[in-house]
This record gives structure tokens, sequence and C-alpha cells, in this order.
């Protein structure tokens, strides 16, 4: 099992919090860049390392589900020399460091940008910024998650092209009006994703009434390849149990659509450790009324 040592061999560590979902940021794409992106053909960077999973996948995910715009993958170090191009769309993956974190915490993002003559990364034209992993948590944590999330890239993208407020679409929240879906569908979680109180099937009964089957990363794997229908995952991000800095993060996908149907983090302290927790249960049910 590989970990993420080196994100991109140029990349810059990220200290302003702009790609991160909440934060005050000013090169979100414009309705424009928007529309330019659907005439563009998207670049999908690979990380440096080449003996990640994450170069495989992404590379098999994009011919099996990728379908707005035409692609092609390239090495990191052609990023440099075309990211400045504004007919062309790029996937790559980010050392992030958030500007509100207390702590020195850094975190791994997927981005999806537009290509602009800028001085750095930060300023690329933003269409959405996925937050995958902290630096350093064993990629498999995530990988096998990575389909969904790029039919969820898409999904987002449509919406961006049709929005007549493009801000509603960027704050990844929003799109927990969608929760209520997951009334009938079965949410796929593994045990370690979960937060003490609600680490059993017992315990989240007494606060969801969902349908819910705790399974294994293999099991969840093959729900997201096969996509099974009515079937939501968790993707629970955390620097692990014993780690009390940074945020958790939790987002829930539906393995068929791509649907994001709960999107939410919280800063890890005692009173709060990592994992879904009984309040994000009910924070979902809520749009069920």
């Amino acid at each position: 099992m590989k970990k993420i040592l080196i994100i991109m061999g140029f990349a810059l560590v990220m200290t302003s919090g702009l790609f991160a979902q909440g934060a005050q940021r000013t090169n979100y794409a414009d309705k424009k860049q928007v529309e330019d992106f659907f005439k563009s053909k998207t670049m999908v960077v690979l990380d440096a390392n080449q003996m990640i999973g994450y170069n495989i996948v992404i590379n098999d995910a994009m011919k099996k589900y990728w379908t707005i715009t035409p692609f092609e993958v390239i090495k990191s170090d052609e990023f440099d020399k075309t990211s400045k191009n504004s007919e062309l769309s790029f996937i790559f993956l980010s050392k992030v460091q958030l500007e509100k974190d207390k702590e020195e915490v850094f975190y791994l993002y997927m981005n999806f940008v537009m290509g602009a003559d800028v001085k750095d990364l930060v300023g690329l034209p933003e269409l959405l910024s996925i937050p995958l992993a902290y630096e350093g948590v064993d990629e498999d944590d995530y990988i096998e998650k990575l389909p969904a999330m790029l039919r969820f890239a898409q999904l987002h993208l449509n919406n961006l092209k049709t929005a007549k407020n493009l801000k509603k679409f960027y704050f990844l929240k929003n799109y927990n009006a969608d929760s209520k879906l997951l009334k009938n569908m079965t949410l796929l979680l593994q045990e370690s994703d979960l937060s003490k109180e609600v680490n059993s099937l017992q315990k989240i009964k007494t606060v969801y009434p969902g349908a819910v089957k705790i399974v294994s990363a293999e099991e969840i794997a093959k729900a997201v390849e096969n996509k099974t229908p009515k079937t939501a995952v968790l993707h629970q991000i955390s620097p692990g149990p014993d780690d009390n800095k940074g945020r958790f993060y939790c987002q829930i996908y539906d393995v068929d659509s791509g649907k994001l149907y709960y999107y939410d983090h919280q800063n890890i302290s005692q009173r709060r450790p990592v994992g879904m927790s009984a309040n994000d249960f009910r924070k979902i049910c809520k749009k069920w009324k």
C-alpha cells in the first residue's frame, strides 16, 4: 500500500485557503469560463509519483465515466507548460493548507480548473475542488471512490452550466438539500469512518431510520464499480482516530448517478472526535420531513 508523499513535482503548498470549500476566494470560474469549459479539452494530470494507485484509477475512471469533454492524460511536468492555455481545462491533485486551521495540517484535494495566464496555481479559475484525504494517509482510503467523484463532478459542471447563480453550487453544502433522497437508499459505511457513539448498526438505528450496512473497503469498491442501484457510500476524511488536530469531512455519494447527498466538515477536538456522528445522521433526517 502506497502513501501520498509527493503530490505533484512542481506543486505549491497553498496557504491562502483558496481551495477550501466555504473559504473566501475571488477566482471561482465565472459564467464565460464555465461555458469555455464545455468547449475545452480536459487535461488529466498524473501525480509525479508514478507508482501510486491514483494514476491507474483516475486513468481508468476517465475512460469509463468521463463524457462531457474530450480528455488527455499528461505527466505532471507537462502541466507547467500548458496551464496558461485558456482553451484547456485541467484535473490535478494539490496539497492544501487551509488558512483558518490553527495547526499546520495539509490536505489532498482533487481540483477541476480552467487554464489561465496567472502567476501560480491558486489563480487558476476553479470549477470544483474535492477534498480527498490528509497528506500521508493511505491512498486506499479514497481511490476506490474516485469513479463516483468523477460522476459527481460532471453533474456539478452541468449544474454550473445552467445555473443563474453560480455561487449556489460553489459551496458544496448546498447539495445537502438532496439528502432527502437517501430515505429510499442503502448507505454503505466502514466502521472506521464512524464515531464511537454510532459505531454499530444498533446505535445508528437510534438516530437514523434509513437502511445502513457496515461493510469492508472491498465491498464499497465493488458497489462503486458496479454502480449498484439505490446505494450510497460515505467518504470520511480524517488523520486517524488518535489525531486531534485539523478537520474531518463527511461526503456521501450515490454510486450509480454520482449525486452528492451530504457534505460537511467539522474541526477536530476532544469534544468532537473524528468520524460520522449521531448529529450527522440527524442532519440528514431533517431533510426527509
